[in-house]
């Protein structure tokens, strides 16, 4: 699973306007949603209530088994935090709906820079997390949150909400059926709604109690912990939950309620935002840990010089005691020949970096990597994606474990 981003050393003051903001998948209400965390007391959860809320712009197509570039837009990370990306089967969600996660990240989301990233380099997004759609999950209509505890400054809860259409999944033919996919999953988790009654702890990533299938631990997960302050948690972690009835997701129609246009949404073309800007490149190396809750990748740094120079990793944290320090899988080490057709190829490296061709690349899912195409500037040899050699002598630096290049 691959994660860029870029990195800068600004001050962490900044404007309510310089946090972060969900880019791709495009937000419902896109003229009308701010980057400001939700209300103190929760009164605009979920998904940032306001007029318009629910407006679709676009409708963005996300099929099933598929890893898409979540993509941000924004300065002000807070040091990072952890993330949760959810889905309800509502297209209208309220205080009623449960949210099903389908990926955690535990620490470095939407970066672990103890500044600010500069406001959308190379002019789309501030971060790029990959996320994939389990491939088992019901086509349909669907309701997408990123949803954020942020690491440092005041205690927060950061939601958006985007409008997804799941295609080529399981066919939810009835209500028993994708209530059985989604019985798999955890609850989103919820605090500081308010942080007087059930405060998560600053200076630490939080961990998750129930991370699902899905995660990544950023480089922060050294500090990664589940303390919670307060006498509401009981009731406050449970919103994720509502109601407890996910029900069906709403087939795709020729038209999309709530709004404007149902333009088919797809991610920015740059996916990763690091051919030409200073800071940090973020790559991972995947593996599986036992207990974890699934798929898990931990991160290093490259720090690259404004010159195009890399100056090496960072010293990598140690793993925390809860789940097991992972091993890394093996590598891919030849490239594979691009698919005439443009599908999945065959792979061994269970989580790692396929090399297709000279300007794709794929992470291996179940046995198949489907190509994407490398930015600008990239490269991809022995199953690490580095930048292409210049006259500053560029190159890329690999350790093993649980820290990849």
């Amino acid at each position: 699973m691959k994660y860029f981003q870029v990195a800068s050393a600004f001050t962490l003051v900044a404007g309510v306007n310089s946090h972060i903001i969900l880019e791709w998948p495009v937000p419902y209400g896109k003229a009308t949603i701010n980057s400001s965390p939700l209300e103190r007391y929760g009164s605009d959860y979920p998904c940032k209530q306001r007029p318009g809320v629910y407006v679709v712009s676009q409708m963005n197509q996300w099929p099933a088994g598929e890893t898409k570039p979540v993509s941000f837009i924004g300065s002000a990370v807070h040091g990072g935090g952890s993330c949760q990306f959810s889905l309800t089967t509502d297209k209208e969600p309220t205080k009623e709906s449960q949210w099903k996660v389908i990926h955690s990240m535990v620490g470095g989301c939407p970066s672990n820079v103890t500044g600010n990233l500069p406001d959308n380099p190379i002019g789309h997004g501030a971060a790029v997390i990959p996320v994939t759609m389990p491939k088992d999950t019901p086509s349909g209509q669907y309701t997408f949150s990123w949803s954020w505890l942020n690491k440092v400054g005041n205690r927060e809860f950061y939601q958006n909400c985007a409008p997804i259409t799941v295609t080529g999944g399981a066919e939810a033919s009835t209500a028993e059926a994708s209530k059985a996919f989604f019985a798999q999953l955890p609850d989103m988790f919820v605090a500081n709604l308010p942080n007087d009654t059930c405060s998560t702890t600053e200076t630490q990533d939080f961990l998750y109690p129930q991370l699902g299938k899905s995660v990544v631990y950023g480089i922060g997960e050294v500090n990664a912990k589940g303390d919670l302050a307060g006498d509401g948690c009981k009731s406050q972690t449970a919103m994720g939950a509502g109601a407890g009835n996910m029900g069906s997701p709403a087939l795709p129609t020729g038209g999309v309620g709530g709004g404007a246009s149902s333009v088919a949404s797809q991610p920015p073309a740059a996916t990763a935002p690091v051919a030409s800007n200073p800071g940090g490149v973020f790559a991972p190396g995947a593996s599986s840990a036992a207990g974890g809750g699934g798929s898990r990748t931990s991160f290093t740094t490259l720090v690259v010089t404004k010159t195009g120079e890399v100056a090496g990793p960072t010293a990598a944290p140690s793993a925390p005691s809860a789940p097991a320090a992972p091993s890394a899988p093996a590598a891919s080490a030849a490239p594979i020949a691009p698919p005439a057709t443009g599908k999945s190829v065959p792979c061994t490296n269970e989580g790692g970096v396929v090399c297709i061709g000279s300007a794709q690349f794929g992470l291996c899912d179940h046995g198949f990597a489907v190509p994407q195409a490398l930015a600008a500037g990239m490269s991809c040899s022995n199953g690490s994606i580095t930048r292409r050699s210049t006259r500053h002598g560029l190159r890329a630096h690999r350790r093993h474990g649980s820290e990849m290049v």
